[in-house]
């Protein structure tokens, strides 16, 4: 889940927020073996990856198109990720709390991005060993290497603190 706000505010921008049966008609869509949550590639989306619900409260992921194509094992790793913070119940704890905090939502839920990434990680992480995608793994804890000590998004984890836990829950049963 990529800078809620922006995530938000892009997918109204893709006409995701219109619900019913025409939500994200004319956007390209791709199969999700991770989840079974409608997934829409964008070629110029701002984030790599984000989930979100549409207006009709049914949970839809968008994907860069671009990141898919270029990068297919983290692509399929940014998928599982991304269906993790719908399953995890992320998604829906942003959505319920949008309306407990006042004006100011983000402030109050920021200091939980961290932690929900990296739960997202791990249960990805999980998720593809349980399919022997360990490429996707890889590219992952390459990905995020290569942040470095630098934040991997606003209020993120840091690349390294996300790659040792990726290896952490790589190691785990």
């Amino acid at each position: 889940m990529r800078l809620p706000i922006i995530a938000l505010a892009a997918v109204a921008a893709l006409g995701l927020d219109c619900g019913g049966a025409h939500a994200g008609r004319g956007l390209s869509t791709t199969d999700n073996p991770y989840c079974d949550i409608t997934t829409y590639t964008l070629r110029d989306l701002p984030e790599q990856a984000m989930s979100t619900l549409d207006s009709s409260g049914h949970p839809v992921i968008v994907v860069s198109s671009s990141l898919l194509n270029q990068t297919p094992a983290y692509g399929r790793f940014l998928m599982a990720h991304e269906c993790c913070h719908h399953t995890l119940g992320h998604v829906q704890r942003y959505h319920e709390g949008f309306g407990h905090v006042g004006s100011q939502p983000f402030f109050y839920i920021a200091p939980q991005l961290k932690q929900m990434e990296l739960d997202a990680d791990c249960c990805a992480v999980k998720l593809l060993k349980s399919l022997h995608e360990t490429d996707s793994i890889d590219a992952a804890r390459q990905t995020m290497t290569g942040f470095g000590a630098e934040p991997t998004g606003a209020y993120y984890p840091t690349g390294i603190k996300r790659a040792d836990n990726i290896d952490k829950c790589a190691a785990g049963d």
